[in-house]
């Protein structure tokens, strides 16, 4: 089988985050995904033009799943390609196994990623901002990119070693559940900004009848958040309502 070297296999990894570089209503991530395999197709088939000319046309056909979990499906396709190559699969099972997996992988990438990660990042950046808006800044970035890093790094080494072996690594990795504990965070920790936004600014008030009134409008927003979430309203909706209070408190 035709093995793709180490330098070939990090271009390809580095080459995944520009796999929306050129996204198109007709192919989405088509062209994009064609270019980030496209240094491992030259290796794969070096010295058969045509084959190799056949391999990027397979890859331009249509493709759209979320851009973190397409790196198991980069990997995958990379493994596929040298089985290919090696008469050992169907040059059209690499089309169908990508059709076939994206968007599975788009609705878990939406909602672990979109719907719970990032509102749980950006809600605990709100409330660090208010120490210090760089710091609010960073910790966001920190927390966000830690986690979406790593499994672009784990999803595409287990796609390399082959579709059994992804599959495993996505039962191990148990998005779905970590989806609900993200959301959960996220909605803790809007409670908790509230909290903090309402204690903060009781102290200036004028009477204890005014401080009272900020703290029971605290803890109707930690309720309004908490039961948006319930109600499955878009997190992002939410989390702007909160950067908006936030611009606020810093405003002041």
């Amino acid at each position: 089988m035709p093995a793709v070297s180490p330098e070939a296999r990090r271009s390809v990894w580095r080459r995944q985050f520009l796999i929306q570089g050129c996204w198109n209503y007709e192919g989405m991530q088509n062209v994009g995904f064609a270019y980030a395999i496209l240094p491992a197709l030259r290796e794969i088939y070096s010295g058969r033009p045509e084959e190799e000319l056949k391999s990027v046309k397979r890859h331009i056909e249509f493709f759209n799943t979320h851009p973190v979990l397409g790196a198991v499906v980069l990997g995958a396709g990379v493994r596929l390609e040298e089985s290919a190559a090696a008469g050992e699969t169907d040059p059209a099972r690499v089309g169908a196994f990508k059709m076939g997996w994206m968007g599975s992988l788009g609705a878990i990438g939406d909602s672990f990623f979109w719907g719970s990660l990032r509102p749980m990042a950006s809600v605990a950046g709100a409330i660090i901002a208010l120490v210090h808006p760089l710091a609010g800044i960073a910790a966001l970035l920190v927390l966000y990119n830690l986690t979406h890093l790593a499994v672009r790094r784990r999803g595409f080494a287990a796609g390399m070693r082959g579709e059994q072996a992804a599959i495993e690594w996505l039962k191990r990795e148990s998005l779905n559940v970590k989806t609900g504990n993200r959301k959960l965070a996220a909605a803790v920790l809007g409670g908790a900004y509230a909290g903090i936004f309402t204690g903060r600014t009781a102290i200036f008030g004028e009477t204890g009848l005014h401080a009272i009134a900020l703290f029971l409008i605290g803890a109707a927003a930690i309720q309004f958040v908490t039961m948006m979430f319930r109600k499955a309203v878009s997190p992002s909706e939410i989390l702007a309502f909160l950067l908006l209070v936030g611009v606020l408190i810093l405003w002041q």
